[in-house]
C-alpha cells in the first residue's frame, strides 16, 4: 500500500498542471482549467451520457479518467509545443497550425506520445502488477480508438475542450473558439453529442447577436 499511496500524492499534482490550449490566445494562468478539472468534467460527462448507450459504461469511465495520468510529468503538451518565439506574446503561429504539413503534425504527434508513455511508465512502476496493467491497458486502448467506449470518450474530450474554450469566449469576447470547433468537427458524429455541439453553437450565436446589438445602441448615440 505504500506506492499506491505514493502514486494518489503524485496524481494529485494534475490540480497544478494547466491546461496551455487557451493560454496562447492571452488568457491568464490563474483563469485556465486545471489537467484535473477537466478530467473531472468529462468523466462526469462520461457517465451522464453514456447511460442510455450499448456501453461498458464502468470502462468508458475508466478511460475517461485514464487518459491524461500521465501529464502529472509531462505537463500539457500541445500540437504548438516549442514552436513559439519567446517574443511573439500574441502566438500568432497558433492561428496558422493547419498550415504545417502532415509530416511534421505526425512527427510531433509520434514524440507526444513517446514522451507520455514513458511518464506513465514512470507513473505506475510501483504499483501492485494488476492496477498498473489495468492503467497501462486503458490508456492503450484510449490511444487505438478501437473500441466503442474510446471512440465515445474522445468525443466528448473534444467537447469538453470546445466547453472551456465557449466559457472563456463568455468572459471575453475576443476568444477564437474556431480552433476547438475544427477539432470537436473532426470526431463528433454521435447523434446526442451533434446536439449537444448545436446548443453551445446557439450559446454562442445568442451572445454574438446580443453584442452586436450593443454596439449599434452605442452607434446611433
Amino acid at each position: 500500500m505504500r506506492y499506491f499511496l505514493q502514486f494518489l500524492k503524485t496524481i494529485r499534482g494534475l490540480r497544478n498542471i494547466r491546461r496551455q490550449g487557451v493560454l496562447y490566445y492571452g488568457v491568464k494562468e490563474k483563469d485556465v482549467d486545471s489537467a484535473s478539472d477537466h478530467t473531472f468534467r468529462l468523466t462526469l460527462m462520461v457517465w451522464l451520457l453514456g447511460q442510455r448507450r450499448k456501453l461498458d459504461l464502468a470502462r468508458a469511465m475508466k478511460l475517461a479518467l485514464v487518459h491524461d495520468l500521465c501529464k502529472v510529468y509531462t505537463g500539457d503538451i500541445t500540437p504548438y509545443q516549442g514552436l513559439f518565439d519567446k517574443n511573439d506574446k500574441k502566438y500568432k503561429l497558433a492561428w496558422r497550425w493547419r498550415r504545417l504539413s502532415l509530416k511534421e503534425k505526425q512527427r510531433r504527434h509520434k514524440t507526444k506520445l513517446r514522451k507520455e508513455q514513458a511518464a506513465l511508465q514512470k507513473l505506475t512502476a510501483k504499483l501492485p502488477p494488476h492496477m498498473k496493467k489495468d492503467i497501462l491497458d486503458a490508456w492503450a486502448e484510449c490511444l487505438k480508438m478501437e473500441s466503442p467506449e474510446a471512440k465515445f470518450v474522445l468525443q466528448l474530450d473534444r467537447i469538453e475542450n470546445l466547453l472551456e474554450a465557449f466559457e472563456q469566449f463568455e468572459k471575453n469576447r475576443k476568444f477564437p473558439t474556431q480552433p476547438w470547433w475544427e477539432h470537436a468537427d473532426e470526431v463528433v458524429s454521435d447523434k446526442e453529442l451533434l446536439e449537444l455541439l448545436e446548443t453551445i453553437s446557439k450559446e454562442e450565436s445568442h451572445i454574438l447577436k446580443k453584442r452586436r446589438g450593443i454596439r449599434m445602441k452605442k452607434k446611433k448615440r
